[in-house]
């Protein structure tokens, strides 16, 4: 029997309209953006404190996503464990800077600096969240953040009895209210800032645990993870024992471009049909406020073979004329993954959308909508993104990796040092870091690796800055004890590695 005939044309169009920009800020994403990933669930769960994760996997979108009530709704019904319909959601803190929700990086700072203790500033803003629309609320004559701050600070055994009264109210209703924290990277001009800023927080989220109907949601950083003097306060093992990293499999890689595909507004139908004849599932309508939302079926969101099938009737099979070049299926993953094993889903889509136009304009006769050589160069597109996205986050990755063009990895400790001395890499990071930070909120302040701040003893400042790329995933040692860097950065360094996709020159 032949097999259902792919909608060449249709695709084609599917995948110009994949976004190369994934952030929303603090807007909820559309409905139909949101592949609700399995793997995600505790993540979302009201109950856990703490979500790790690097730019890219996820952490503004699903705080914003959890902040809409549509999108809210979306995930609750494909993950009904969590009862989200039975929850509020409010910033604590965010990447907007109006100040109606939360205080600004400005207003923070001037807090600190007119003596109010970081705790009293965030069970203010806490408050004042879980308060918003309440006649009841003490903020609602003050229209400073100074002001509410100092009623709160004079007066604890208010604002005690004011959470265990909304603690009682939310439970009667049998509700509850999660008030997330985003964006934290952005809360402190430089790390002594942060430190005392978010240790403050997450003791106030500690303390806040004692109720069943309030919660806290901190969506952090790798970086910030790993600072042990973030977590220099009593009982912080409470949080951390129960934090989970956000991780995209492979599955989920591809069920989101399967998710991608089948609710394109001009392409899905078709998309739909073809999987429907092909693969023989059916994708399920789901309705929320008048959008419908169509859900990848099982098979294609969690079966290696069925996704292995679907890929392989719209792209070459293997990643060169014949199989010893490994099979596209899992080397195009492999090839996207940082030095943890980690791969953001804009890389993933962004090679793929390359790839998909690489190949209608060198390879339309191949009879595939994407060829092997256009998926490479796709990959060094997604690499070039990704090096300008981690650059954002961490701008001393320029630095360290600015010297390492041409070197070949994997290469020993040494190596790295000679050519970081040369280039004066050390000098240029705390040099920049000491430009003095500007006052107006929006990108995120230069922060140099927290452990140059703290250096080891016995150890020499280079290796303060490879623990640091360890941390965040751009290198990773060999069991030899050499260090190697991942194809997602190297290629766009131009750096070099044997068998590796080439590097960008």
């Amino acid at each position: 029997m032949s097999q259902p005939h792919v909608p060449v044309e249709d695709l084609q169009c599917a995948f110009q309209a994949i976004p190369e920009e994934m952030g929303h800020g603090i807007q909820p994403p559309e409905p139909s953006e949101m592949y609700v990933v399995p793997g995600h669930e505790s993540a979302l769960n009201p109950d856990t404190a703490v979500v790790v994760g690097d730019r890219g996997t996820g952490k503004s979108f699903w705080s914003a996503a959890l902040n809409g009530e549509t999108t809210r709704m979306v995930i609750g019904r494909q993950l009904k464990r969590l009862r989200l319909d039975k929850v509020q959601v409010g910033w604590g803190f965010s990447s907007g800077v109006d100040n109606r929700n939360h205080p600004s990086r400005r207003v923070l700072g001037r807090l600190l600096d007119n003596g109010f203790r970081a705790e009293d500033i965030w069970r203010t803003v806490i408050l004042h969240q879980l308060m918003a629309a309440s006649e009841d609320s003490p903020f609602r004559d003050v229209a400073s953040w100074d002001g509410r701050v100092q009623r709160l600070a004079e007066d604890p055994e208010m604002e005690e009895r004011l959470f265990a009264s909304l603690d009682d109210q939310l439970r009667a209703r049998g509700e509850r209210h999660v008030v997330v924290f985003d964006a934290l990277e952005r809360i402190g001009e430089d790390w002594r800032r942060i430190r005392i800023l978010l240790r403050g927080l997450l003791r106030v989220g500690l303390d806040l645990r004692q109720y069943r109907a309030i919660r806290t949601k901190f969506f952090i950083r790798p970086d910030m993870w790993e600072d042990e003097g973030i977590w220099a306060f009593p009982d912080s093992s409470k949080l951390t024992h129960g934090a989970v990293d956000l991780k995209w499999r492979r599955a989920d890689l591809y069920a989101l471009l399967w998710h991608q595909l089948g609710n394109d507004p001009d392409a899905g139908a078709a998309f739909r049909d073809w999987v429907a004849a092909s693969q023989g599932e059916s994708f399920e309508p789901v309705e929320i406020d008048g959008t419908v939302v169509y859900v990848v079926p099982e098979a294609l969101r969690t079966r290696d073979t069925a996704q292995a099938a679907a890929l392989n009737a719209i792209a070459s099979p293997f990643m060169g004329r014949n199989r010893r070049r490994g099979k596209t299926h899992t080397w195009l993953p492999t090839h996207l993954a940082d030095a943890k094993g980690q791969i953001s889903p804009r890389s993933f889509l962004v090679a793929l959308k390359k790839a998909q136009t690489i190949t209608e304009r060198r390879y339309p006769g191949e009879g595939v909508l994407l060829h092997f050589e256009g998926i490479k160069q796709g990959v060094q597109e997604a690499s070039s993104i990704r090096l300008a996205e981690l650059r954002e986050d961490y701008p001393w990755v320029r630095q360290i990796l600015a010297p390492l063009k041409g070197m070949t990895v994997p290469a020993s400790a040494e190596e790295f040092y000679a050519r970081w001395r040369e280039a004066h890499v050390l000098e240029a990071i705390r040099e920049r870091a000491g430009d003095g930070q500007e006052d107006e909120d929006g990108p995120s302040p230069y922060l140099p690796p927290h452990a140059l701040e703290t250096p080891t003893a016995g150890r020499c400042e280079e290796d303060a800055l490879i623990e640091a790329a360890i941390e965040i995933g751009v290198m990773s040692r060999t069991a030899d004890g050499r260090l190697n860097i991942p194809d997602l950065f190297r290629v766009a360094a131009g750096i070099g590695r044997r068998g590796g996709v080439r590097a960008i020159r």
